[in-house]
């Protein structure tokens, strides 16, 4: 086991209040824990007050990233793109399982990006919308259990826990995080 994360060189004194932060860094260690998982290689996982997305038109204020580098891959391969919809829904599931509250697209429009991101990703996988809702519903419970399973819960909360305190987590703490836990 490595010791605390990397400093970045900077601070972070955050404007939400600190359940905001709080339910920030379960969505954001569930997204990175999910995708480490699944082999997916995490650049960093973070709490900002601003995001590399924030000046796109149409994008969300977030207040937090988990860049995810899958490496080289097919991105329209069936398995990848399920991958990545297991990724992207993993983020609001842990929140969900943190704030013990079932998944519901309708009570959660901070994360309303993922839940586009995984309709394209359920879009590709599935030849009529009630076959892609149907899709999307499955993953949302296979992730609310897999997630609430306590190797997964253990190595997304550590993994939250860092993010609370500021600094940025890099990758290879990630990995570590997952093959602690999910080991046990």
């Amino acid at each position: 086991m490595g010791g605390l994360p990397v400093n970045h060189g900077f601070d972070l004194e955050f404007d939400l209040d600190d359940e905001d932060a709080v339910l920030t860094a379960y969505h954001e260690a569930g997204h990175a824990v999910i995708a480490a998982a699944l082999g997916a290689s995490i650049d960093v996982v973070s709490l900002s007050q601003a995001s590399a997305f924030d000046d796109l038109e149409d994008g969300p204020t977030r207040f937090g990233d988990c860049l995810v580098d899958w490496g080289r891959v097919d991105a329209a391969a069936p398995t990848q793109r399920m991958k990545e919809l297991w990724t992207v829904l993993a983020g609001p599931a842990a929140e969900f399982v943190y704030a013990d509250r079932e998944l519901d697209p309708a009570h959660a429009a901070t994360w309303q990006e993922d839940f586009r991101h995984a309709r394209r990703c359920a879009a590709a996988l599935t030849r009529t919308p009630s076959e892609e809702t149907r899709l999307l519903r499955q993953a949302t419970r296979f992730l609310t259990e897999t997630i609430a399973s306590p190797g997964c819960w253990d190595a997304v909360a550590a993994l939250a826990d860092e993010l609370v305190l500021g600094d940025p987590v890099d990758g290879q703490r990630v990995a570590e995080l997952v093959r602690f836990w999910w080991a046990r």
